[in-house]
């Protein structure tokens, strides 16, 4: 069975040879694993791993982001990055925020915003042609929409909440702007790659451990009407849509459903009312689940045999009846030991329905 034919008749609750396979993690924990395996790129890492995923952006084509020391970096919406260590590790940390401060719609009209000339979506044929066998998804990044998680870097967290609760005009205004840029991404996006792209990934986060951090009303002011627009066109091309969200997002798994999220991604277990038992028994049969095997302590903390007790336990929990895809509840740290990544792996391949 090939990887795409895996995960599309696991969606349609339809006998697969094994439980489909995802993988997520931070860069630093990617190039870990590939300098302890002995490879030269990623494609090779996940043909190892047996991951029935590929991803697909267009070629950036405008100015050069990371700075020629290596030590920052701005992305296509002007959010500038400096890279932290962390003892033995390091990483990027958002640390200017290009709209902190503003609270005035006028000063929205001076911003340099992104346009799709930023990229060559003519690359995307030859990199759908290549993962053909495989299901192939928008790659996370500014290939996979979001709203509330860009808006959140352009003015920084800590300003985030303040502004949608005391000026709602620059906020309404702010949602604009980012929705405008993706719908024109998503329509270059479909149009160039026609019916080679199986998912649509929305990426947004929802919840924090306790539970939701949003509001019904906020819900269904801003983000379902901008999620509904970002997926018309690529249902219209045959893409299914992907939901992610970290955190405790229960409450709104109900709207994920009736807006037509066949996937939500990842899964934190440990998060309020993200327990497996309960989202199989409660909604299992109305929406494929990805990810869940706990990143936080058991990856990150366990040894390779509890990670494979693990592996079991979730699986025969969430795979029988099909919609599950096995993947960590959160981007792979770097701190991570390999062995128990490839625990999870060997593992899950050892199961059986």
């Amino acid at each position: 069975m090939i990887h795409k034919e895996r995960v599309l008749k696991a969606l349609d609750r339809e006998p697969v040879d094994r439980v489909p396979f995802f993988y997520w993690d931070v860069p630093e924990f990617g190039v870990k694993l590939m300098e302890h395996l002995g490879f030269q790129n990623r494609d090779q890492l996940l043909e190892y791993l047996d991951v029935d995923f590929r991803w697909v952006e267009p070629d950036y084509v405008g100015k050069k982001l990371v700075e020629g020391d290596g030590l920052s970096k701005t992305d296509i919406w002007g959010v500038g990055y400096s890279k932290v260590k962390y003892g033995d590790f390091e990483f990027w940390e958002a640390t200017d925020f290009p709209l902190e401060g503003q609270t005035d719609p006028l000063a929205l009209e001076d911003v340099n915003w992104p346009t799709t000339g930023l990229f060559d979506f003519d690359s995307l044929p030859e990199k759908i042609k290549k993962y053909k066998d495989y299901a192939i998804m928008t790659a996370p990044g500014y290939s996979s929409p979001g709203l509330f998680r860009i808006i959140q870097r352009l003015l920084g967290r800590d300003s985030f909440l303040d502004v949608i609760m005391y000026h709602p005009k620059f906020f309404a205004a702010l949602v604009e702007k980012v929705n405008s840029f993706y719908l024109d991404f998503i329509k270059e996006f479909f149009e160039k790659a026609g019916g080679g792209i199986d998912f649509i990934r929305i990426a947004d986060d929802f919840g924090s451990q306790a539970g939701l951090s949003i509001s019904q009303d906020i819900w269904e002011q801003y983000c379902k009407p901008a999620i509904e627009a970002f997926v018309k066109v690529p249902k219209e091309h045959g893409a299914r849509f992907y939901m992610h969200s970290c955190g405790g997002v229960r409450k709104l798994l109900p709207e994920f459903i009736s807006i037509g999220a066949d996937v939500l991604d990842p899964i934190q277990t440990r998060a309020n009312g993200m327990q497996p038992d309960g989202l199989k028994a409660d909604f299992g049969n109305y929406i494929t689940f990805c990810g869940a095997l706990d990143e936080e302590l058991l990856l990150r903390q366990g040894t390779p045999e509890q990670v494979k007790e693990g592996v079991k336990q979730l699986l025969d929990t969430m795979a029988p009846g099909g919609g599950f895809i096995l993947g960590p509840s959160h981007k792979l740290k770097v701190e991570t030991p390999v062995e128990n990544v490839l625990a999870m792996y060997e593992a899950a391949k050892e199961w059986k329905y």
